[in-house]
C-alpha cells in the first residue's frame, strides 16, 4: 500500500457500451481527477508554452461505497490517496480510499 497527495478536483464512475468504432463495445471504469502544474513541452516540431494547472487523472476501485464517500466532499480538496495494486493488472494502482491530507 502506497499514498499520493494530490489537489483532488472530482471522482467518477463511468459504465455503458462505446459505438465509436463500429461494434458495441461495454466499458465500465472509475477515476479520481486531480490538479498538476502544468508542464511546458518543447521539442524539433512542437512548443508548447504552458502555465497554471492541468489534469490528471489515475484509477479508483469500482465501488460506490468508495464514491459516495468521494460525493461528501467540496472541490477542490488536498487528499492523501491510499493505492493498492489493481487486481486485474498488479503493474498498475489504484485508488481504494483517501484522507483529507
Amino acid at each position: 500500500m502506497s499514498t499520493l497527495t494530490v489537489l483532488a478536483m472530482g471522482a467518477s464512475m463511468n459504465k455503458g457500451i462505446s459505438r465509436r468504432s463500429g461494434s458495441p463495445r461495454p466499458y465500465n471504469f472509475a477515476q479520481v481527477d486531480y490538479l498538476v502544474p502544468a508542464k511546458t513541452f518543447v521539442n524539433e516540431e512542437h512548443d508548447m508554452q504552458k502555465c497554471g494547472l492541468e489534469k490528471k487523472g489515475i484509477p479508483m476501485k469500482e465501488d460506490l461505497t468508495l464514491l459516495a464517500k468521494f460525493a461528501q466532499l467540496t472541490f477542490p480538496v488536498e487528499l492523501k490517496l491510499t493505492l493498492e495494486a489493481d487486481p486485474e493488472n498488479p503493474s498498475r494502482n489504484i485508488v481504494v480510499d483517501y484522507a483529507k491530507a
